[in-house]
């Protein structure tokens, strides 16, 4: 009786997120992140000190906040059905996030300060370092876990909530293929 009442609390583990899956939803999340942060330019300034506020702001409200209350999930999150939890496989607290965040969302301002202030040259490539060091350790960890996710204590697992972003695209393109032919 006991092997059965522990069958019950504890539900069949979660099948880990591929990178990919996880690199197109973070993808997601910083592209409406920084257009929100757009609102925060300052005409002529060499460095948008205001856009990097309102980018830090609402990074942590979208990839924190709003996480903690969605079920493990940022909105790029639910779009590629994948979902953060803790090791307990749980929604993150808030410090877990943060402290996970941090990482990932320094690394996507220096990127960002490449980016608008740089272009694509040789000091974008610099500052976007730190953020393609820590993703890319999603691909060679058997657990496909970045250190982002050490830190903050996680894990990103696929799920069946979401808007299965991927799948729909795949059924998108065979149709036009088929409608093509």
């Amino acid at each position: 009786m006991l092997p059965m009442a522990l069958s019950r609390q504890y539900p069949p583990p979660l099948p880990l997120a591929q990178p990919w899956r996880r690199a197109i939803a973070t993808s997601i999340d910083f592209i409406l992140i920084w257009l929100t942060s757009v609102v925060g330019i300052t005409a002529g300034a060499t460095i948008q000190w205001g856009q990097l506020f309102v980018f830090a702001i609402v990074w942590w409200l979208l990839r924190v906040a709003m996480v903690n209350r969605n079920r493990g999930q940022s909105p790029g999150h639910w779009l590629m059905n994948v979902r953060l939890l803790d090791q307990r496989q749980r929604t993150p607290d808030l410090l877990s996030l943060s402290k996970r965040e941090l990482v990932i969302g320094i690394g996507a301002l220096l990127t960002l300060v490449g980016w608008e202030s740089y272009g694509p040259s040789m000091a974008l490539i610099i500052l976007a370092l730190p953020l393609a060091v820590d993703c890319s350790l999603a691909w060679i960890d058997e657990e496909h876990r970045t250190l982002h996710d050490r830190l903050g204590g996680t894990k990103v697992y696929r799920c069946r909530r979401g808007f299965a972003l991927d799948r729909k695209l795949i059924e998108w393109v065979s149709k036009i293929r088929k409608d093509l032919r």
